[in-house]
């Protein structure tokens, strides 16, 4: 009841909006991807600041902060721009918040409602009572169990109080940073990072057993899952996923930068250079913590010689893709090489990588030699949410890295 009392007043602030000012503090926003409320909402966490008539939004997801800078008000309603991706928030203001939620921007015209409530730091408040298991630890997660798209994960989950924060990992990377809580036996999950809104939410029913849960990125994606502890649980390992297709050795390239010029592997930049090709798209959350990491390890080595180039598959045309490479380049604070090379598309991308085979996915990354010799491949990404699988991944490239570049 709690939960309709606030859509009910947000959505009458929605209605007979005037030009309040906007509170700053704490806001616990609600994106409802669904007609029933509650069915499929994803509350998160924000920050407002207000500095010289100017808006800032801070999302937190567990560890993660993002800054929305990109906020204009235009008479009583306030715009909001994701930062990397191209979600946006249109807003009334009064004494709460109540608009929509574009996940493809304005222009796009899909859209979710949404509503904020003020002083709100709780992410799921409705639910009140004590936790009755503590869910820390590692947990054989599968999507529509019993089932022909059965998936099976592993979440990650620490809890601390009722507050649990972690991720779920796939095979084709993980679900970033989510943070949610349980009360009583029951498990309430999300994120919105601008690229994914998730709900997940599940009954525990014992300290080894989850079940009758939900998981939900969209109307059209919306799937039951069971977990099970299990201290040991890993995914496959990389190799058995990808791997370099019978007769090849080496890869090459060609594709168009950000001034439209054309860029293939024979040009000068990448002769003599050990280079991490990175397949992805700017569209890709898991393609953001990866481009973040090669970041860093391009401009550590990159006067010892070592290369980054980012293959990316976007809309059907250069044009239309331009933006949204250069949008993404721009939020990562990167300059290495960006290239688009086709839409995206499983044909595309396999047609892209004919180097490699099995079960690709976005990201897949390969790192060559000064000879152009492919060393290793990677596909997926398990970004800094996953803890100790990123260190681990960040450890073991950095020094594949620097071995390369000491080989003659």
């Amino acid at each position: 009841m709690k939960r309709f009392i606030f859509i009910a007043l947000a959505w009458a602030a929605f209605a007979c909006s005037t030009k309040n000012e906007l509170t700053p503090g704490s806001w616990l926003g609600v994106i409802q991807m669904d007609s029933i409320p509650g069915r499929l909402d994803v509350p998160f966490n924000f920050e407002v600041k207000v500095e010289n008539n100017k808006v800032q939004l801070t999302v937190r997801n567990a560890d993660e902060l993002i800054e929305i800078t990109e906020v204009e008000r235009i008479g009583d309603s306030l715009y909001a721009k994701f930062p990397t991706f191209t979600s946006e928030l249109v807003m009334a203001v009064n004494d709460s918040l109540s608009g929509y939620y574009y996940p493809k921007g304005v222009k796009d015209g899909r859209r979710y409602k949404f509503y904020g409530i003020k002083g709100e730091t709780d992410r799921f408040p409705w639910f009140t009572e004590q936790p009755k298991f503590d869910i820390t630890g590692r947990w054989w997660f599968i999507e529509n169990p019993g089932t022909p798209d059965s998936t099976v994960m592993v979440a990650e989950l620490k809890q601390e109080g009722s507050r649990v924060t972690g991720t779920i990992l796939s095979t084709t990377g993980d679900y970033r940073y989510l943070e949610g809580k349980v009360a009583g036996n029951m498990f309430y999950f999300s994120k919105c990072d601008g690229a994914q809104s998730i709900i997940v939410r599940g009954e525990i029913t014992d300290s080894a057993t989850m079940a009758n849960g939900l998981i939900s990125g969209s109307p059209r994606w919306v799937s039951s899952w069971r977990a099970v502890r299990d201290d040991n649980a890993e995914l496959p390992k990389a190799e058995s996923l990808v791997r370099v297709r019978k007769g090849f050795s080496t890869f090459k390239f060609a594709g168009t930068d950000l001034n439209g010029i054309r860029i293939t592997s024979d040009d000068e930049r990448f002769k003599g250079k050990v280079l991490a090709v990175l397949a992805g798209g700017s569209w890709c959350p898991n393609c953001l913590d990866e481009g973040r990491f090669y970041k860093t390890m391009y401009e550590k080595y990159r006067d010892k010689g070592f290369e980054v180039v980012s293959l990316c598959f976007e809309d059907k045309t250069f044009e239309a893709a331009k933006p949204k490479i250069k949008r993404f380049a721009q939020s990562i604070g990167a300059d290495y090489t960006f290239l688009y090379v086709a839409p995206r598309g499983r044909e595309q991308r396999d047609s892209v990588l004919y180097s490699l085979e099995g079960k690709m996915a976005y990201p897949t990354s390969m790192i060559l030699d000064r000879n152009g010799k492919i060393r290793r491949v990677e596909t997926g990404f398990s970004g800094p949410g996953t803890g100790e699988h990123f260190k681990k991944f960040a450890r073991e490239t950095e020094e594949l890295i620097m071995e390369l570049l000491n080989e003659k």
